[in-house]
């Protein structure tokens, strides 16, 4: 069901920012998609977290102190996220060049630092 509603709102969202045709709007759509993502993150804590999710989907066989870490993972993920969405949000009323150096480049380099940092994590605590 979340999927289904997740997908709604995508589709309003690009319906609006399509009729809008305001920079503006335009310039609001990577916002509005990692508002997305840190809404998916943030509401899985309140459940079993999309960390875990994604681990048990790739095979692992989590332990207590997995299913601790997965977790941990994910408020690490929706501390990002947030971080993330609040300059996203403010690149919109800055000049077009430093929205397309941040949203373009910044953004993608900042969560594959995220991406190798938890990977390198995980690793460490793997080995014990």
């Amino acid at each position: 069901m979340r999927r289904v509603a997740t997908t709604l709102v995508a589709i309003a969202a690009v319906w609006v920012l399509y009729f809008a045709r305001a920079n503006a709007w335009f310039r609001l759509y990577p916002a509005i998609v990692v508002f997305v993502f840190l809404a998916l993150f943030a509401s899985s804590l309140f459940g079993t977290p999309l960390a875990e999710v994604f681990a048990r989907k790739m095979g692992e066989k989590l332990d207590d102190r997995g299913v601790a870490y997965c977790r941990n993972v994910t408020r690490a993920w929706v501390v990002f996220l947030l971080l993330h969405f609040a300059v996203t949000v403010a690149t919109v009323f800055m000049s077009r060049e430093i929205w397309a150096l941040y949203n373009g480049c910044i953004a993608y380099l900042l969560m594959g630092t995220m991406f190798l940092g938890e990977w390198i994590v995980r690793k460490r605590v793997k080995r014990g």
